[in-house]
């Protein structure tokens, strides 16, 4: 069965803070419309933003809201492989599935340096840990010979979110280990994942569209072109700028956002706007 899992947003109260009544009503709907599981203060959260003791009491309420109803991961990873370590730790004691740990982004660590630090993790905790391949947004690619590495090391390991165009490495993957969970992270190439092997995708776009994307995985590929579609719209003025705008107007949270984001443009919501007026949108609502 092909998986959908949603990276949750944090939705904030104009003042900033945790708006965990929005947050509710997101996870109830998410889970009465099948959800398979949840990322909880992944980067869509805007977890560079959030404190400790913000992220650790969105996982507790996220966790009694699912009440062991679908997997939650944990984001902890970070560019500082003893902080990444200390989180995951810490994460460790919460019901959990796992941690999903992003790649260390900016200082671009080799192939070597990546390794030993998912290793050095891995070898300290006993959680599961999803490893994230973003290259687009961290500047470094874990390579299929690093992975197989780890994955003969670490009998933790034992996903992979994919957020790459390139699928060559799942490839490789799938006929090496092909009970190894790998996770498709782009929304408008879900069914090429899906052809590719993956057990699933971790989406944003499934705040909006989950019941459709369940549809399009179970069959009905009328529904495709729609839905890569409206991930090109979601994905418009950046992630989770755009969708928080999107889920304002069905009332559903605020727009705010946590500097370094900022609202949308005034252009880019008049073309929301117009978007979500249409039959195409209202499609995939229904």
């Amino acid at each position: 069965m092909f998986k959908i899992m949603t990276a949750l947003i944090t939705p904030f109260q104009e003042d900033e803070s945790i708006d965990f009544d929005a947050l509710k009503k997101i996870i109830q709907r998410q889970l009465q419309d099948g959800v398979d599981g949840f990322i909880v203060c992944g980067t869509t959260a805007e977890a560079p933003t959030l404190s400790e003791d913000e992220k650790f009491a969105i996982l507790e309420f996220v966790i009694e809201q699912c009440n062991h109803q679908v997997p939650i991961w944990f984001g902890c990873g970070s560019n500082h492989t003893k902080e990444t370590l200390r989180l995951c730790q810490k994460a460790q004691a919460y019901d959990i599935e796992g941690v999903l740990l992003v790649t260390p982004y900016y200082n671009k660590p080799s192939q070597e340096g990546l390794y030993e630090h998912y290793k050095t993790i891995a070898s300290q905790i006993q959680t599961n840990i999803m490893l994230y391949d973003v290259p687009g947004r961290t500047g470094v690619q874990l390579a299929w010979e690093t992975i197989d590495r780890l994955l003969q090391t670490c009998s933790n390991i034992t996903a992979l979110k994919h957020a790459s165009h390139d699928l060559s490495n799942i490839y490789k993957l799938h006929e090496k280990y092909p009970d190894f969970c790998i996770y498709s992270g782009e929304d408008n190439y879900f069914m090429e994942g899906k052809e590719a092997g993956m057990c699933g995708i971790v989406s944003v776009m499934s705040h909006l569209h989950l019941k459709k994307m369940k549809e399009c995985v179970e069959g009905n590929h009328a529904l495709l072109e729609k839905l890569v579609h409206g991930a090109e719209y979601i994905f418009l003025g950046g992630s989770p700028v755009t969708l928080k705008y999107m889920l304002m107007q069905l009332k559903q949270c605020t727009l705010t956002v946590r500097l370094p984001l900022v609202p949308l443009t005034k252009d880019l919501q008049l073309v929301l706007d117009k978007y979500m007026a249409s039959t195409e949108f209202e499609d995939l609502l229904s």
